[in-house]
């Protein structure tokens, strides 16, 4: 996709990401791809470690951001393959979902109802499981058309089910969908108690579509 970009569409502001540009976007996950081949520890909500992504290619062309991206590549899938190095699997999902923020950007919609979609869903899941249980938070289940999945105590009715696509889904518990959005998304019970603690990053203040 950036191989081809414009200037215009290297600058365009991402709804998702206020005050970046799919410029600034994929530096940050060109960053991301540097600190795991360096063994450098990111905490994706201190803003400086995402600041410094961008700093640090200050001056650099798309092109040359692709460049370092795509000649980190084989590291780093090296090093998530290997369980002795692997690093937090949100590498995986930052680029899902600033992918998608990307295409949102440019006005595009492909790539939504793929494998990779299902796969973030699954993964996104899986690594809440845990700390929403251990939070004592309300039990939940979500339908999507690859499988159902629970957060919360096994033997507990949920509070609500919410039925969806894949990505829909992904983007709602990364913090891709406004509360007005996730509160609208078609639950059966009563959300209320539970839609605050849903998304990872956000809510963003205005509906994103992307």
């Amino acid at each position: 996709m950036a191989a081809h970009m414009s200037p215009d569409q290297a600058a365009a502001e991402v709804p998702a990401l206020p005050g970046w540009s799919v410029q600034d976007t994929y530096a940050h996950i060109t960053g991301i791809s540097a600190d795991i081949l360096a063994g450098v520890p990111g905490n994706p909500h201190d803003p400086g470690w995402t600041a410094g992504h961008l700093s640090t290619r200050r001056g650099h062309s798309l092109a040359e951001i692709c460049e370092e991206w795509e000649a980190n590549g084989p590291g780093v899938e090296a090093a998530l393959d290997d369980p002795a190095r692997r690093r937090s699997v949100s590498a995986v999902l930052d680029a899902f979902h600033h992918g998608h923020d990307i295409r949102g950007a440019l006005g595009r919609t492909e790539e939504r109802h793929t494998p990779q979609a299902a796969f973030a869903t699954a993964l996104t899941i899986k690594i809440r499981s845990g700390p929403w249980a251990e939070a004592g938070n309300p039990p939940i289940e979500f339908a999507t058309g690859s499988g159902g999945w629970r957060l919360g105590a096994p033997d507990a009715a949920p509070v609500a089910a919410l039925s969806t696509s894949d990505f829909e889904l992904s983007r709602l518990l990364i913090g891709r969908r406004s509360r007005a959005q996730m509160l609208a998304a078609g639950w059966s019970g009563d959300p209320e108690p539970i839609v605050d603690l849903l998304p990872a990053f956000g809510p963003p203040v205005t509906d994103l579509t992307e």
